[in-house]
């Protein structure tokens, strides 16, 4: 006998598959925000340098590092969800973001073992980048799958919903241990407290998941009709829903890292907030930015999705750069900036999952999402740290908001030209 799913069980509760997808995912972001929320705090540890701004710009190249094997982990991984089910990669996925974050935290620093330390951080980014690129293709198309008709917005924002939940409990941890202890203590160990309870939530997460249903017969995704649904099939037959993705991913990506991972580091370092206010500032923020993701990604199921995401595409490249001016060592004036950044960047990301798996059939929608998606989040998203520290270093941080506003602008084009909606159950 096959393995229950969604359309051999049709009176199992959608609630059950929809949480299980979700825990799973909020614990995978919490893995990958904290390594941005804290690294601040270990950067010396692993890259010593009489400059700390060296030693975080040595940091965050480590992070884009973990970003240039996602393609990677959204080709092979969704290639491999497409074939063997939505459950066994998510499943596999948990495993492999888990374990590494277990070893961040338990890594001896430079001091320690010298050069093996920033070698063990940059294969455990490796290895998160690898599975962070897995986990975006397989639960966009596992959440699309599994909603009714008329509901695919509000299901498939929840992707990003709990991705934020990830970030918002990895930064009021970060309030909470920036208020309880000196910067000294966070510094010489603090900092790995996230790392070990993002390990030990992952063993929480993969029982969860376990208990996940499968969206169809997986066993006629591959080959169906036919059809190949390999990286060159996908390339070949879907090349405009593939450069439209990337297109999309470019300015989304880029202000989705700047303002919801990288924000908290930047109002410390660049800005002059207080690591407690900065914290406290973004957990609000996070807080709100969650909330409205569902709220208008089940508004886009009776407007439609593209007008929300003209609106982030059209007002972003107007207001980016004047916010970005405004952003000061006052809480409340930076809280206020914060979140009129979030409420731009929810218009595009509550309905950015469904645009993506709806241009794309079953037999390939996990990779045909996870491919081109993680292509471009490693190319713009995975450097915008880097850049705007760098850039910030220099004195020019406008400069970096320019270009992001230039990148938003563009998402227009990859909405303006986005073909008739596959059915998700094509």
């Amino acid at each position: 006998m096959s393995a229950p799913t969604l359309t051999t069980a049709p009176t199992s509760p959608r609630v059950r598959p929809l949480a299980a997808a979700a825990v799973g995912n909020v614990v995978e972001w919490f893995d990958l925000t904290i390594y941005a929320t804290f690294a601040v705090y270990f950067a010396p540890l692993f890259f010593p340098s009489g400059e700390p701004a060296a030693a975080l710009l040595s940091t965050f190249a480590v992070f884009a590092v973990g970003f240039f094997v996602r393609p990677l982990g959204g080709w092979l991984l969704g290639a491999y969800a497409d074939r063997k089910g939505r459950k066994k990669a998510l499943t596999l996925t948990i495993v492999l973001m888990a374990a590494p974050t277990f070893v961040v935290g338990l890594s001896p620093t430079y001091a320690s073992i010298g050069l093996a330390a920033p070698i063990i951080l940059v294969l455990a980014r490796m290895v998160q980048g690898f599975a962070a690129g897995g986990e975006s293709g397989g639960a966009m198309a596992y959440l699309s799958e599994i909603a009714p008709e008329g509901r695919k917005g509000l299901y498939s924002s929840f992707w990003y919903a709990t991705v934020v939940a990830g970030m918002v409990m990895a930064t009021l941890l970060g309030y909470v241990l920036a208020a309880l202890m000196s910067p000294e203590a966070l510094a010489e160990w603090g900092w790995r407290l996230p790392f070990l309870v993002g390990g030990a939530a992952g063993i929480v997460a993969l029982w969860v998941r376990r208990s996940m249903v499968e969206t169809g017969d997986v066993s006629a995704n591959a080959g169906a009709s036919g059809h190949h649904a390999g990286l060159v099939a996908l390339v070949s037959e879907y090349p405009r829903e593939t450069l439209r993705v990337i297109v999309l991913m470019a300015g989304a990506a880029t202000a989705f890292y700047t303002f919801v991972s990288y924000m908290p580091t930047h109002l410390i370092k660049s800005v002059g907030l207080s690591a407690p206010e900065t914290f406290g500032v973004h957990t609000v923020a996070l807080v709100f930015f969650m909330i409205l993701l569902p709220l208008l990604g089940h508004l886009s199921d009776r407007i439609g999705r593209r007008p929300l995401g003209l609106i982030f595409s059209f007002a972003g490249a107007v207001a980016i750069y004047p916010l970005s001016l405004a952003l000061s060592d006052v809480w409340f004036v930076s809280l206020l900036v914060d979140l009129a950044f979030l409420t731009l960047t929810a218009c595009m990301f509550s309905v950015l999952a469904v645009i993506m798996a709806e241009q794309f059939p079953t037999r390939m929608r996990a990779m045909g999402v996870g491919a081109p998606y993680n292509l471009s989040t490693a190319i713009f998203g995975g450097t915008a740290p880097f850049l705007l520290t760098w850039l910030a270093g220099l004195g020019h941080a406008d400069w970096y908001f320019i270009y992001l506003s230039a990148l938003v602008l563009m998402v227009s084009l990859g909405l303006l030209t986005r073909r008739a909606r596959v059915s998700i159950q094509a």
